[in-house]
């Protein structure tokens, strides 16, 4: 009886005898005199950093490569089926660095082409006397480089409240490429057979065509890049890898 007694007149001399020392009741959750202790870390890196696989659809149009050689809408055309198409699809990882409006780009990939077998004629005096070209099984190239691109920024995430944010970006860079596999030739021979029949005749052909083993990339781009969330990041952009192209890229940011 004495002890509890004694109980009001303690808190009537300390009301804050049972404050944590930090404004708080015993039933406010503990986190909260820790805030003052440690506070929450702020993230003062200057550069983000992704990870990513991309995908792109590459092709040299049509109406380029009319200037160099001939195709079946030409009325004197002398084989059976056009020109083949040249083009392929690209995939590959994908490192950058970003800050706040500038990105570095850096890439390794392969580009699997989806030429096929045909007759090339370049545009002299003669139809019968161009090549038939036939892709040897896996032929592409194995590309790597690096790009710069400058982003600018049109839905922030400050904005959503970190759900989505979308930015353009714009720049270019080099990169290598070395060619894998090789291009089957024959050519119009002495007798006057064209290309196109020592091939349909099962003759050996005569050489592989002379495209360098290395290559340069050059490539002009241009896109959206879409956050969702702090960590995911879809990149949507097309332009100039040497050839003309157009892709995906999807990476987590950290």
């Amino acid at each position: 009886m004495a002890v509890a007694g004694l109980l009001p007149s303690v808190a009537a001399a300390r009301p804050n005898a049972f404050d944590d020392g930090y404004g708080g009741k015993p039933t406010e959750p503990l986190g909260f005199a820790f805030d003052h202790i440690t506070p929450t870390p702020k993230d003062n890196r200057k550069l983000t950093m992704e990870v990513g696989v991309r995908v792109r659809s590459m092709t040299i149009p049509r109406s380029i490569l009319d200037t160099w050689y001939r195709d079946q809408d030409d009325p004197e055309w002398a084989y059976v089926e056009g020109r083949p198409k040249v083009g392929g699809l690209a995939m590959g990882l994908e490192y950058v660095l970003r800050s706040n409006n500038q990105n570095g780009i850096f890439y390794l990939e392969y580009v699997d082409s989806a030429m096929k077998e045909g007759y090339w004629d370049d545009a002299d005096d003669s139809y019968v006397n161009g090549d038939f070209l036939r892709p040897s099984k896996g032929l592409g190239l194995i590309g790597f480089g690096a790009d710069y691109a400058y982003e600018g920024h049109i839905v922030t995430l400050d904005d959503t409240g970190g759900r989505f944010g979308m930015s353009m970006l714009v720049g270019g860079g080099l990169g290598v490429g070395v060619l894998a596999g090789s291009l089957d030739r024959w050519v119009y021979d002495d007798q006057g057979n064209p290309s196109y029949k020592r091939y349909l005749d099962g003759v050996e052909p005569d050489s592989t065509t002379g495209i360098p083993r290395v290559l340069p990339l050059v490539d002009v781009n241009a896109g959206l890049r879409f956050h969702l969330g702090d960590r995911a990041v879809v990149r949507v952009e097309g332009g100039l890898h040497t050839m003309l192209f157009w892709g995906v890229s999807a990476g987590v940011a950290f």
